[in-house]
């Protein structure tokens, strides 16, 4: 009788001793992964919420994390067409949350009279919080936009300074009991590491969205871009059709290209904005001067190949500097024969065309040249008048514009400012800025510039009250298997001190006269004001 007690004795300390070692364990050795457990099983993760570092305009604005947004949170059970039908009133969207308790709705704007129903009949939790994106989110090609699953930069910024902006690593979360019901009156909480690393970008907001507003009123597809003249910082950057980086699903399907940034992503043929460098090549290599002379009888023939002048009835005999106002593709097919094609090319390159015109950006593409074969024979008047195998990115128009508002310096373009972490900034360093054209020969084309806004194809422009010089751009082009007329105008102002260069693009928007002057006023108008 006393061994089986003893055994049982026994059995007993020892199972209490693995007892107290697994506790032991478990507070001690065990405890942060326990402890890190729990807490997940203690909050609903809220997806959406800005958890990344701030993207900052120039001025320190935030183009990131400035929306106030609404959330909404009901029990599932309670959950009924009623409720769903007053979240479609309220303009809010389903949030996906890994508890299975709960349906989670934001909306960006808050009513009083929804919320008292929502808490009255459902017991809701209504939480403000902040959204990373706003519903006409600022410079969302540039900006980009993150994977909702993992919160990785999936484009733009976000992807290219995913390192520095993960960096702040914020989660926010709503507390629940442990039979995962939300917690009365503790509301929303989080915790953040590296809360002051960021992107600080050249782009100006106020800037930034006009150029949107403009392009959306105008309801055209296409794009804007200002650049300081002074230093090549792109102050805006617009493309249209645009899309919400909150809600990106919605525009997977789409055949709109809404993903498109035109500014830098797509290439077009340049039209008459190419007579620019095809000017600067004749006139720095001696093929043509300021007094040279051309004959234009309304089209030009090369091997048999008809190319046609924009006046049907040619402008008879005329100079360089009417020749450009005009944009008489007659005389400048002569040029370019007399200038010679290789050389053209050479100077195209120096002006940046077939590299990207950016320095601190990546999604950009580098536009195309022709091959020598596609100078052969006729190719020679495409390239010319700016077409044919020549493609180029508005941002590249821009670069080229601002060579010339520059006196013939290249100063790139630039998007980025510097980085921000830890309560310190770090700037990126710029390429130095390099002469690539003779101050003589910018200052020429800057007059021509000049001429075609006062007499020439852009003299819808007089009456601005400012001093502009700029180039129109027609350019044919296959689009869906059609033929379209892409619109352009480039250019700067003050003439004296140039302070800005726009380029306007309109994607089939016929001549640029009739579609893109038009938006580059607006722009050149409101700048002048502010």
């Amino acid at each position: 009788m006393k061994r089986r007690l003893w055994a049982v004795a026994i059995c007993f300390v020892l199972l209490l001793l693995g007892l107290i070692g697994r506790l032991t364990m478990i507070q001690i050795i065990d405890s942060d992964k326990y402890a890190s457990v729990n807490a997940k099983q203690q909050r609903i993760t809220l997806n959406g919420e800005d958890t990344r570092g701030t993207i900052y305009d120039r001025n320190g604005k935030r183009l990131t994390g400035a929306e106030e947004s609404f959330i909404y949170i009901i029990q599932k059970t309670a959950f009924d067409s009623t409720a769903a039908r007053i979240m479609q009133i309220i303009g809010a969207q389903k949030v996906e949350n890994e508890n299975k308790r709960y349906q989670v709705y934001r909306s960006s704007t808050f009513s009083e009279d929804a919320a008292y129903v929502l808490k009255r009949d459902y017991n809701a939790f209504i939480i403000k919080g902040a959204t990373r994106y706003r519903e006409d989110q600022p410079a969302v090609h540039f900006v980009g936009y993150i994977n909702e699953k993992d919160g990785v930069g999936a484009s733009g910024i976000e992807k290219e300074f995913n390192e520095i902006l993960s960096k702040k690593q914020k989660v926010v979360y709503a507390s629940v009991d442990g039979r995962r019901m939300i917690i009365p009156g503790l509301g929303i909480s989080s915790t953040v590491a590296n809360p002051d690393c960021g992107v600080i970008t050249t782009l100006d907001l106020n800037i930034q969205k006009k150029a949107e507003q403009v392009l959306k009123d105008a309801g055209r597809s296409g794009s804007i871009i200002v650049v300081d003249a002074k230093t090549g910082d792109v102050l805006a950057g617009a493309s249209t059709p645009a899309y919400n980086p909150a809600h990106v699903e919605q525009y997977l399907n789409s055949s709109n290209e809404e993903f498109l940034n035109k500014v830098t992503q797509s290439l077009y043929p340049p039209g008459s904005i190419f007579k620019i460098i095809v000017a600067a090549a004749a006139l720095e290599s001696g093929a043509v001067n300021e007094n040279s002379k051309f004959f234009c009888k309304g089209y030009e023939e090369i091997n048999g190949i008809r190319i046609n002048c924009s006046k049907e009835e040619g402008h008879g005999e005329i100079n360089l500097r009417d020749a450009f106002a005009k944009s008489c593709n007659s005389a400048f097919i002569q040029i370019g024969q007399m200038t010679g094609a290789e050389s053209i090319i050479e100077m195209a390159k120096a002006f940046g065309i077939g590299e990207k015109a950016f320095q601190d950006y990546v999604e950009e593409k580098t536009g195309t040249l022709p091959g020598e074969y596609d100078i052969q024979g006729a190719g020679i008047g495409n390239l010319s008048i700016g077409q044919g195998k020549l493609l180029v990115t508005p941002a590249q128009a821009a670069r080229v514009t601002s060579i010339i508002a520059a006196g013939g310096i290249d100063h790139g373009l630039s998007l980025i400012k510097g980085t921000t972490e830890n309560g310190k900034t770090t700037y990126e360093k710029k390429r130095p800025s390099k002469r690539v054209l003779g101050k003589q020969t910018a200052d020429f084309i800057a007059g021509m510039m000049v001429d075609t806004v006062n007499y020439g194809t852009a003299n819808n422009l007089t009456g601005a009250g400012i001093a502009i010089a700029g180039k129109t751009g027609s350019a044919e082009a296959a689009s869906h298997g059609r033929l379209v007329v892409h619109g352009w105008f480039t250019g700067f102002f003050p003439v004296d001190d140039p302070e800005y260069v726009i380029t306007v693009f309109v994607e089939s928007g016929g001549s640029g006269r009739a579609s893109a002057v038009p938006l580059f006023r607006q722009m050149a108008e409101y700048l002048n004001k502010n």
